[in-house]
Parts: structure tokens; sequence; C-alpha cells
């Protein structure tokens, strides 16, 4: 039997009219969700652009917070390093032997330390990680007890019992007088304890900067993904 091509175009309309037919609620659905995917394309595309715009001005907030704490550790290191390693050299001998410290030297150290870093430990308080801070505060702490100390040591050559605005008995004459020679002993100690402070303010200040470089890395590779 010959089929002619009106009749194999007959069986084939017919054919797709059946399947039209048995699938009908499929195919809406595929046309619904195709349809859907052409209409929301250019919101999607604007979302995913403004999400890379996010997170690439997020990454310029992280480069800079770097570089500020990279120079605000850089000038800590440089106002406080200088007058500990004074303090070091006049309360220990070369093989680092404690040494009682001289009322000028007391003197000296405690004026080169006074007032140093107050930019950063007063003024700057509360402006860092959690852990920063809290070495700020121990090495704020350590420094207010070793020029306290270097006070002690030095006041009594620089006063007399009785001044213009106060007059001390003799028994609180003699408790200065002791307080600045136990001051001389203690001082090695409190000069140490400040190092100890400022090490471990170092420490806290580089795993800081080492956590942004690593957040600034992540947003880099995300960044150059969505590229």
């Amino acid at each position: 039997m010959k089929i002619t091509a009106s009749h194999l175009l007959s069986v084939i309309w017919a054919g797709a009219g059946t399947f039209i037919y048995n699938y009908q609620t499929l195919i809406a659905g595929v046309l619904a969700i195709g349809a859907a995917w052409y209409a929301g394309a250019p919101v999607w595309r604007q979302l995913k652009d403004s999400n890379l715009q996010t997170r690439i001005m997020h990454r310029e907030t992280l480069a800079m917070r770097l570089r500020e704490a990279e120079e605000r550790a850089v000038r800590v290191a440089k106002a406080i390093d200088d007058p500990l390693w004074k303090a070091q050299d006049v309360t220990s001998d070369p093989a680092g032997e404690p040494i009682e410290i001289s009322e000028h030297d007391a003197h000296g150290v405690e004026q080169m330390i006074l007032g140093r870093l107050d930019w950063y430990l007063t003024t700057l308080v509360g402006t860092e990680d959690a852990a920063v801070e809290e070495a700020k505060a121990a090495l704020k702490a350590a420094l207010k007890d070793l020029t306290d100390t270097l006070s002690d040591v030095h006041w009594p050559a620089h006063n007399d019992q009785s001044g213009e605005n106060y007059s001390m008995t003799d028994e609180e004459w003699a408790e200065v007088l002791q307080k600045a020679e136990d001051g001389k002993k203690l001082a090695t100690a409190k000069v140490s304890a400040a190092w100890k402070a400022n090490r471990a303010l170092k420490d806290a200040q580089q795993a800081s900067i080492d956590g942004l470089r690593r957040q600034i890395a992540a947003l880099d590779q995300s960044i150059a993904r969505n590229t």
C-alpha cells in the first residue's frame, strides 16, 4: 500500500495532537517554567551583579581596615619599644640580671613613657577586635604600674618632707622613702611585665591583621569566580 505525503502528514499531526492532549498539563507546566525563567533572568542577573558589587565594596572596606591596622601596629611599636628598651637597660645588667634603678634613670624613663600611648590606649579604646582591646587594656595597666613605681623611686629625690601644699609626718616620710627603696628593686619586674604585655599586644594585633588578610583572600576568590 502506497502512503502518500498528505496521508503521512495527517498521521503525524494526529499523533502530535494525541500527545498534546495526553500531556497537556505537563506541557503547560514546562512552558510556564520556561516563561518564568525567561522573565526572571534579568532579575537574577541584576541580583548577581548587586551581590558581586557588595562583595567588592566589602573587600575595599576590609583592605582599608587592613592598611589602618598595619600602620597602627607599626606606630604603636615605634612609640613604646624604645622606652621599654631604655627601661630594660637601666634595670638589668648585660647578663640579664636585675639591678636597682637610680632616681635619675627612674625619672627619665617615666618621662619617656608617660602619655606616649594615650592616643592609642585611651583615645582609640573600643575601636578594635576584642582580643586586641583586651591586650591594650593589659598594656595600659602594666605601663601605669611601671610609671607609678618609677615615680615612687625618684619622688623623694626631688621633693622634701614638707612643701608648699603639703606636710608629711616623720612616719609618712619614712613610708615614702621605703617605697622608693622598694621601687628600685621592683622596677626590673615591672619592666618585664610591661614587655610581656607589649608582646601580647603585638601578637593580638598580628592575629587581627592575619584574619583580615584571610577574609580578603576569600573575597578575592569569590569575586574571581563571578566575574
